[in-house]
């Protein structure tokens, strides 16, 4: 069976094809890392308790109305980071945003368990990390299926008629 010749017109057709998941994963990269990048500069941040950067809870740490810790300065620094090199190809925002959403879903469960038990907040969470951090699961959640159909899409060619 003879291999199909690409003409650029297939080529051009699919190489618009996944931007709006790429464009989402870039949209995702650039939030958090200012985020993070942001939380540096909160007064007080750098962790001159005296339990040291990881230490209990400090509400006054607040950067808008999220909470902010060295620890969630550097995840979230590395959540924008990953999201801007994701977002170069389709194959990388599809396997960012998957594993975005595993990674949320349990850092979500931990949340939730030290801000209802009280089990000892070494991160500086508040409510509304829980929030960003809910969406942000479920946001990668639905993206990482449309980049993945997107690249099944791909895998399939262009339909003949």
């Amino acid at each position: 069976m003879p291999t199909p010749i690409r003409t650029h017109e297939d080529t051009s057709e699919r190489r618009g094809q996944g931007t709006p998941v790429r464009l989402a994963a870039l949209s995702l990269g650039v939030v958090y890392f200012v985020l993070g990048v942001a939380g540096f500069f909160v007064p007080g941040n750098a962790g001159s308790t005296s339990a040291g950067p990881f230490g209990t809870h400090q509400p006054q740490y607040t950067f808008l109305i999220f909470s902010v810790s060295p620890l969630m300065n550097v995840l979230h620094t590395l959540v924008g980071v990953l999201g801007l090199l994701a977002a170069r190809k389709v194959t990388g925002t599809a396997i960012y945003t998957l594993a975005l959403a595993i990674g949320f879903a349990g850092f979500n469960a931990y949340s939730i368990l030290v801000l209802t038990v009280g089990t000892g907040d070494r991160i500086n969470l508040n409510w509304a990390d829980v929030i960003l951090h809910l969406v942000t699961m479920a946001g990668a959640a639905l993206l990482s299926y449309a980049a993945f159909r997107v690249l099944r899409a791909r895998r399939a060619g262009p339909v003949e008629s």
